[in-house]
């Protein structure tokens, strides 16, 4: 028997997966556009494929889907808002194109583990 490890240990080249120039214009577009609503057809025509190929070959990039992806930005944007206290936690949940305050409330807890108010007094403290 061979003592060298099996090929399979290496990550396989990325098959339809996206460029990284790619998956920057679509994340540098997301930035600039937070606060609207993002559709996927808008994105596919940033890097010149269907939907279903955009989305397919960006999840194989990324780990994520789209969707996932912009939530993410989202919330990192709300987090280095929440600590400007002149802004309410309802206008940083527009601002970052939330529809509703209980709806930012409920995918900024998902991921960061607290409430915004929280998080706020944790970073200000």
């Amino acid at each position: 028997g061979s003592s060298r490890p099996a090929a399979s240990v290496e990550w396989p080249p990325s098959r339809g997966g996206m460029s990284r120039s790619q998956v920057q214009r679509i994340t540098d577009h997301m930035k600039q556009h937070l606060d609207e609503p993002i559709g996927l057809q808008e994105l596919a025509d940033l890097v010149g494929l269907s939907r279903f190929h955009m989305c397919t070959a960006f999840r194989r990039a990324t780990g994520q889907t789209p969707h996932q992806w912009l939530v993410r930005l989202r919330i990192s944007e709300a987090r280095r808002l929440l600590q400007d206290q002149r802004l309410s936690v309802t206008e940083i949940a527009f601002a970052v194109g939330n529809q509703t305050p209980s709806s930012f409330a409920q995918a900024f807890r998902a991921l960061v583990r607290m409430t915004p108010t929280a998080y706020r007094q944790l970073t200000v403290d």
